[in-house]
């Protein structure tokens, strides 16, 4: 058996820190926001043993107030195909603008973008605290391939959002297929599990 060859071993090594730099992404960022999740908690409590004065009790009310309003802005991590972060906008109660960047492991593989314009069904499913909409929508995605040529298409996106109570956190679930329409015609998948944390 032969020795792997200078370009093979460059290759693997790229690949390796591709994928430890992907993962100290995704930890950051899920760190970021369980951090932030939690200090919010934490100062919630704290809060509510004590008679805040109106200012405090203002940012209570502010903090009380629903993901889905419009100007809210979610940033977290996206796991799957691609693997790296998520942002969500909202436009309204039901509708909202969301965004990925992350490496894409699909052959070939690259760096991917994508944004998609999504709407938002509440009455669907009932839980007991919390909301669980399902969500769909249609938007693109460029795929930048190292050693190939790079992908343009379409995505139509459908997930699940959970919004978790008493905090500024969403978790997701979604899948996406993919109709590539250059360099050529094919149909691909994205999916993954994500978690943002929103700033209103």
């Amino acid at each position: 058996m032969l020795p792997p060859s200078g370009m093979e071993m460059n290759a693997q090594t790229k690949a390796m820190k591709r994928c430890f730099m992907r993962d100290q992404l995704i930890a950051a960022l899920l760190m970021s926001a369980l951090a932030g999740a939690a200090a919010a908690q934490d100062a919630d409590s704290s809060g509510a043993a004590t008679n805040p004065p109106p200012s405090m009790l203002a940012n209570a009310v502010q903090y009380s107030a629903p993901i889905n309003q419009a100007g809210s802005f979610g940033l977290g991590a996206l796991g799957g195909e691609p693997s790296g972060v998520s942002a969500k906008v909202w436009l309204s109660g039901t509708t909202a603008v969301d965004a990925g960047a992350g490496w894409s492991f699909v052959d070939p593989d690259g760096f991917q973008l994508h944004g998609d314009f999504l709407f938002h069904k509440f009455n669907l499913f009932h839980v007991g605290t919390g909301e669980l909409p399902l969500y769909f929508g249609v938007g693109g995605r460029v795929k930048f391939v190292e050693h190939g040529e790079n992908r343009a298409g379409i995505r139509g996106p459908v997930g699940l959002s959970y919004f978790i109570p008493n905090s500024h956190l969403e978790l997701f679930a979604e899948v996406a297929p993919i109709l590539d329409v250059a360099p050529t015609t094919s149909v691909e998948w994205n999916g993954g599990v994500g978690l943002r944390y929103y700033f209103h």
